[in-house]
């Protein structure tokens, strides 16, 4: 399952690695406003509904090994959100926002994203172990090469490294994921096999497009 899943997401991950706002981010010339869209929207709406589909997910597992890992992931995922809070006004106070500032609402792209990680696991577990998939991996493979290839000091050094998750940790959920992904796409049905593919590519799709909407700053028009 997860080679069949590495060939659809092998193209996606070469553009988003490459994509300006990532470019843009390691050397330091990024927009200062797009890197704020990006870590608010991620903040006050990818993460915290990222949590609840993991917890919804794992809530209809066939598996209690299954169901225990999306569950305690989304404890973890939530238990972040605190500190993501606190980055979130220090990255405030060093891009000169004004304190306090209200909260928006989730940008077009973003709302659609979210929408759509709650909406995987109601279809089915393999849909929603498809759709959730890419957050987590893409994470992963974003932040090794933010490592490998930014330019220390930089601009946006300590921004850099204060995303990239520390530890062996997340390694090994990552790991236990696509362990899980194996197992799922070897006992279900083709149908359900299908959905969870089908679920995986959209996912893979809105990590591009919540990047693309950070760099271009996409809001609602009317």
């Amino acid at each position: 399952m997860r080679e069949e899943l590495s060939a659809i997401a092998g193209p996606i991950l070469a553009r988003i690695r490459e994509h300006p706002f990532w470019a843009g981010l390691r050397d330091g010339t990024l927009p200062s406003a797009s890197l704020w869209y990006f870590a608010e929207q991620d903040a006050r709406h990818v993460v915290p509904t990222y949590a609840r589909a993991l917890a919804r997910c794992g809530a209809v597992a066939d598996h209690d090994a299954h169901g225990a890992l999306l569950c305690s992931a989304a404890s973890a995922t939530f238990g972040s959100l605190s500190r993501l809070d606190s980055e979130l006004t220090k990255l405030a106070e060093a891009l000169g926002k004004p304190p306090g500032a209200a909260a928006v609402t989730p940008a077009p792209p973003i709302h659609a994203h979210t929408s759509f990680m709650l909406a995987a696991p109601a279809a089915s577990f393999a849909s929603g172990v498809g759709g959730l998939l890419p957050m987590t991996w893409f994470h992963l493979e974003v932040s090794d090469d933010l490592r490998e290839r930014h330019e220390p000091g930089s601009r946006y050094a300590a921004w850099i490294d204060q995303y990239c998750p520390e530890g062996g940790f997340y390694r090994e959920y990552v790991a236990a994921y696509l362990d899980l992904v194996d197992e799922v796409g070897g006992q279900c049905s083709a149908g359900e096999r299908g959905r969870l593919v089908d679920h995986f590519l959209l996912g893979a799709r809105y990590e591009f497009s919540f990047v693309d909407a950070a760099w271009q700053r996409k809001g609602w028009s009317v």
